[in-house]
């Protein structure tokens, strides 16, 4: 079984236009609702790939009741956190050129009680997992060092990926690994090229940097380090050798949750005891297959083993 562990899910609306005009009535042609936020968008590949789930979360109000609702009609287990706050929505609005733009709520806040409730559930779960899966932003309430206290309720006993940005990503690379207040690291984290940029504060545009980027994250005690850079493919540093999957050309319906999609790829491989290789092609033929898809992160089987012949993976 794999824990996928959603703290600020949401509500995704796609809402199709002809074009996005400032300060107009605009009508909608297409609304497809879904449940999302990105440890559900992770969740929901998982099953299509066959794999066992369970989903640990915060959910709140009738928004809430909703993502439980339609995670339990894919056959997702959930073992989820009531809060008193309403989950939030998020709106993509998709113009007929493809350019799509986010309008997302801010995240429902929780309290300390319901982050002790969270964390006992993560224990409890991750108990029986094989690989665990900690993804997305943070709701208002939780500590910037929420993914460090999550490692450690982890348990240290299976693969455990990371997939966060900003000042939790900060948090968790900056925490100390020795001592009373060491934490354990994540086997695999991924953030996009940005969000590497970011926290390293160095420049990844080129193959030297990428390579410096990778071994000062691998630095921190990650184990498989890895960076997506959009259509450029993935990078993934093991015992000091860097791969690069590459996609092939793909007609693009839409990107949204490639990143997520593209993380399921990889919790799959790690539960399936594959090589590095392997998981980059996984991973890249599920982020391709997002593409071809109009909702995000929901991935059809035939797409993604159409693709995986089609990665190339290769030793830089």
């Amino acid at each position: 079984m794999i824990c996928a562990v959603t703290l600020n899910p949401a509500v995704d609306k796609y809402l199709r236009l002809d074009r996005l005009r400032r300060g107009e009535h605009l009508e909608v042609q297409e609304v497809v609702s879904s449940a999302g936020g990105k440890g559900i968008n992770v969740a929901g590949v998982l099953r299509v790939l066959g794999e066992e789930v369970e989903l640990v979360g915060f959910f709140g109000g009738f928004t809430g009741d909703y993502i439980l609702e339609e995670v339990a009609r894919e056959g997702i287990h959930t073992s989820p956190i009531s809060i008193a706050a309403t989950t939030r929505t998020a709106f993509v609005l998709v113009e007929r050129d493809g350019s799509e733009t986010e309008v997302v709520e801010p995240g429902a806040a929780v309290s300390d009680d319901e982050i002790t409730q969270l964390r006992a559930q993560v224990r409890r779960v991750a108990e029986r997992a094989s690989v665990i899966v900690l993804s997305g932003s943070v709701p208002p309430g939780c500590p910037d060092d929420i993914y460090v206290q999550l490692l450690r309720d982890c348990g240290g006993h299976c693969p455990v990926i990371v997939d966060t940005s900003r000042r939790w990503l900060k948090a968790l690379l900056e925490a100390p690994l020795a001592g009373p207040a060491g934490a354990p690291r994540p086997t695999v984290i991924k953030p996009n090229r940005r969000e590497a940029e970011f926290v390293l504060g160095a420049s990844l545009a080129d193959s030297a940097g990428m390579r410096r980027g990778l071994e000062r994250l691998a630095a921190t005690g990650i184990v498989m380090p890895v960076v997506s850079n959009g259509a450029d493919g993935l990078y993934l540093l093991h015992q000091q050798q860097m791969w690069h999957a590459a996609m092939p050309e793909l007609e693009r319906v839409n990107s949204v949750g490639s990143g997520d999609a593209t993380v399921a790829g990889m919790a799959a491989a790690l539960a399936r005891g594959l090589g590095p290789e392997e998981m980059l092609r996984l991973a890249a033929a599920c982020g391709g297959a997002n593409v071809l898809t109009k909702e995000c992160a929901r991935v059809r089987p035939e797409d993604v083993e159409r693709l995986l012949p089609r990665i190339q993976i290769r030793r830089l």
